[in-house]
């Protein structure tokens, strides 16, 4: 018999304990250990359910279809077509460059996996209730979480990209000075003789993009008091949609590659994690079918706090 958790969580859960990664680890081995072309062609004979970890999986092609685009890039190896984009410089945890046949699988299933989690997350965020993601430290505003004590941070930052600045209806600050800083620089803005983060909520132009900065006691202009629901869900900005529960596979560093062709790219770090953040009710709630769902892939489970 269900739990009242199990049957609000049902349609996240149930992905959750089928996470696609097995299901990509698979195709990966078809399609370089056999005579096969394409992608397409592994995609096309995989008809018949699978079990595998123990995990029956009863449409495997429907399964995958949303990911095609990305196991396409495995033909790579084989020399079948180019990347869609360039490959960034990866390395291991002793800083020593990893292969470029292993860098192009984890920045494969790097991005497997974020797409998999923004929708697992979602599936896990609408019935929890919380809103911790949606105010600032010591707001008062979330008893879903079960946050305790008083928070550490002054303020919290929420990044934006250009496009989705009108969706607040608030101040904006775009100085010489601030887009000469971060929000993190020390020392901080300063606006008025006080830091930044004393003042109300508002819009601030950094010089790494836009955020929306949360001071301490404030509620994102978007949740509304009386139903703690975002008003502009559907609209709501990128960083708004992405998980508690991250794919750690690569983890991007402030370091930066020369390519043989003088081009400069980013640094990236392999993991091979998923991180989870322990704030996040969700998160803590369903603690061991998260490590299950990061064990399957062949990743190993962590979790961290972010407000404290």
């Amino acid at each position: 018999m269900q739990t009242e958790d199990e049957k609000i969580f049902a349609p996240g859960l149930s992905r959750l304990k089928k996470p696609v990664l097995p299901l990509v680890n698979m195709v990966q081995f078809l399609y370089l250990t056999g005579p096969i072309e394409t992608i397409d062609e592994v995609l096309r004979r995989l008809t018949k359910a699978v079990e595998l970890e123990g995990v029956l999986y009863e449409n495997p092609q429907q399964l995958l279809k949303p990911y095609a685009a990305f196991l396409r890039e495995f033909e790579v190896i084989k020399g079948k077509k180019k990347l869609a984009a360039a490959l960034p410089f990866i390395i291991n945890e002793k800083d020593e460059p990893v292969a470029k046949r292993q860098a192009l699988e984890l920045w494969i299933k790097q991005q497997i996996l974020s797409q998999e989690l923004e929708t697992i997350n979602s599936l896990l965020c609408g019935p929890c209730g919380c809103v911790l993601c949606c105010t600032g430290p010591n707001s008062g505003f979330d008893e879903a979480s079960g946050f305790k004590g008083r928070m550490k941070q002054e303020f919290f930052e929420i990044p934006l990209a250009d496009n989705e600045l009108d969706l607040f209806a608030l101040n904006r600050v775009d100085t010489e000075d601030s887009r000469t800083m971060t929000a993190h620089c020390d020392p901080p803005l300063q606006m008025e003789r006080a830091p930044f983060y004393k003042h109300e909520i508002a819009l601030y132009h950094w010089k790494n993009g836009w955020s929306l900065i949360l001071p301490e006691g404030s509620v994102c202009s978007q949740l509304a008091a009386d139903t703690k629901r975002c008003t502009v869900y559907d609209k709501r900005p990128e960083v708004c949609r992405k998980p508690q529960i991250f794919a750690y596979i690569i983890e991007k560093t402030p370091d930066l590659a020369k390519r043989s062709d003088g081009v400069l790219i980013p640094v990236y770090m392999a993991r091979n994690k998923v991180l989870a953040v322990w704030d996040c009710p969700y998160v803590r709630k369903f603690q061991h079918e998260i490590g299950a769902y990061a064990e399957m892939g062949g990743l190993e489970p962590i979790f961290r706090k972010s407000k404290t």
